[in-house]
């Protein structure tokens, strides 16, 4: 598997960012189912700062953005520094609002859709709800996998479900690590299709977790307005998150900065460096 090669990308803190927004997100997915089934399976990651600073320590989860298709900004601060690196095509693409998107973009060509995650019900419930959205939306299946490792058989089991339901688009909803690491193991097995990581957004879509203001989300708050959700069990994140994205960003605008540059034909007879 490997990025878009249409879609330029940056990096930070070693995690690639796709200079894409929305449109481009569904232009890449209908590029890619139309090459046919026999095409590898791939994966789309929708990323955040916290995803950002958990990568830093996880290898495991840092390979699995390189692997991805698509690392889409997920969050609003990811899209700023894009734009400010010079990325003019960049923009938000929120997981939560790519569900309804894609499924839209999709419905008229016959793409076929599978919901996978969530609590027990939150799939099927997911799926009611875009099938009433979206006249006409092709529901290839839905899954609630247990909340604990799955052993040989049950991957194997899992693995044939999918395929033989002739889904196109797998829905992801495990949360970050999980749902990345979950995708990068088995999408290499799952020949055709696209796995979309989208996290709470089985929660948000059906209504369960409420998302936040419009305001909130165009200033880059909807993490405050989480925190004020959810304190006990967010704190703790956010009070390490955002200090060390903070410390990880201004890294890197240093080394841009800092880097050598190429010098103009003939400017004092040197060859310039390339910046790194």
């Amino acid at each position: 598997m490997a990025h878009d090669p249409t879609i330029p990308s940056f990096e930070i803190g070693g995690i690639p960012v796709s200079a894409t927004g929305m449109a481009g997100l569904v232009e890449a997915v209908g590029r890619r189912l139309a090459a046919g089934p026999a095409q590898p399976g791939s994966f789309v990651v929708f990323r955040d700062a916290h995803g950002v600073v958990r990568a830093q320590t996880d290898a495991a989860l840092r390979a699995a953005h390189h692997d991805a298709l698509l690392v889409c900004a997920d969050g609003r601060p990811l899209s700023w520094i894009g734009r400010w690196r010079g990325l003019s095509t960049l923009q938000q693409v929120p997981g939560i609002e790519a569900v309804e998107a894609v499924c839209r973009a999709g419905a008229a060509a016959g793409w076929r859709h599978y919901f996978l995650g969530g609590a027990e019900g939150v799939a099927d419930l997911l799926a009611t709800t875009m099938r009433a959205r979206i006249p006409g939306l092709r529901v290839a299946g839905v899954e609630t996998p247990p909340f604990r490792p799955l052993d040989t058989a049950e991957i194997e089991a899992m693995r044939a479900r999918i395929r033989e339901s002739g889904a196109q688009i797998v829905w992801v909803g495990l949360g970050t690590p999980k749902q990345e690491l979950f995708m990068a193991a088995h999408a290499p097995h799952l020949p055709g299709t696209i796995a979309m990581g989208v996290g709470a957004a089985f929660d948000v879509a059906t209504g369960r977790i409420p998302r936040a203001p419009r305001l909130l989300q165009i200033a880059g708050l909807e993490w405050a307005y989480r925190l004020a959700r959810e304190p006990r069990r967010l704190w703790r994140r956010y009070l390490d998150t955002i200090p060390r994205f903070l410390l990880i960003a201004a890294r890197d605008a240093l080394s841009a900065r800092t880097a050598p540059r190429p010098s103009a034909p003939g400017a004092s007879g040197r060859t310039g460096s390339s910046a790194a």
